[in-house]
């Protein structure tokens, strides 16, 4: 590479796969976050559930046509910016090991909305390194916030021509939730999304909404206890 030369030009076109989906993200629609564009952002449309009856959901899952996809084991670790208050940016940077495969993901805010819209950026890692890019990472002052363990159900549901994701979700100190997702290429695709995944919430007979985001539960319980 030459001095001064962008080593990131005519990569705007590649499309990534997501670890949570599978489902390669479009790289090629930009997004504007506080001012600054970023390219290469799909967007991330989901709603999470609190589940007072795991078998139940299981059967109304199977009822429905969602196809079982695989079982993971979660280790999500959130970071802290040395300068920048993630809490009042509603951003969120992140290490996901997913059966020890580790990826690295930036959310950033949130749209208006009943559903959780935002943009999302998410990598993979080489395997073996996350613990070397958290020492860095503490190098340059950022710290680790909080570590979520978690297991995790994936399931895929065609609904009405358009593929969700759905998980079932075991979260230690928390319970059970369902996330249903939806990747947003367009911004026209957004109310559409929002429509979706309600309508799969109600005939999972899911009626609890859980807006905030598993560390949001986790670090609100740690300050009431």
């Amino acid at each position: 590479m030459l001095p001064g030369e962008d080593p990131y030009v005519g990569w705007d076109h590649l499309s990534r796969p997501s670890a949570t989906t599978g489902i390669s993200q479009p790289a090629n629609h930009p997004t504007t976050i506080k001012g600054a564009v970023i390219s290469s952002t799909p967007m991330e449309a989901e709603c999470k559930y609190r589940v007072p009856d795991v078998p139940r959901t299981r059967t109304r899952l199977k009822e429905l046509g969602a196809v079982f996809q695989k079982l993971e084991s979660h280790r999500d670790t959130y970071l802290r910016h040395p300068s920048r208050d993630f809490r009042s940016t509603d951003e969120a940077l992140r290490i996901r090991e997913i059966d020890g495969e580790p990826f690295i993901t930036y959310k950033g805010p949130r749209l208006a909305g009943p559903i959780k819209i935002r943009p999302e950026i998410e990598l993979p890692m080489v395997p073996g390194t996350a613990e070397d890019w958290l020492k860095i990472w503490g190098l340059l002052g950022f710290v680790v916030a909080l570590t979520v363990p978690k297991s995790r159900e994936v399931y895929q549901l065609q609904h009405a021509g358009r593929l969700l994701t759905i998980t079932l979700d075991q979260v230690e100190s928390l319970g059970a939730f369902t996330e249903i997702e939806r990747i947003v290429a367009d911004p026209s695709e957004i109310e559409q999304a929002q429509a979706d995944i309600q309508e799969v919430g109600r005939l999972l007979q899911l009626t609890e909404i859980e807006p905030r985001s598993y560390l949001g539960l986790l670090l609100q319980l740690a300050d009431e206890r």
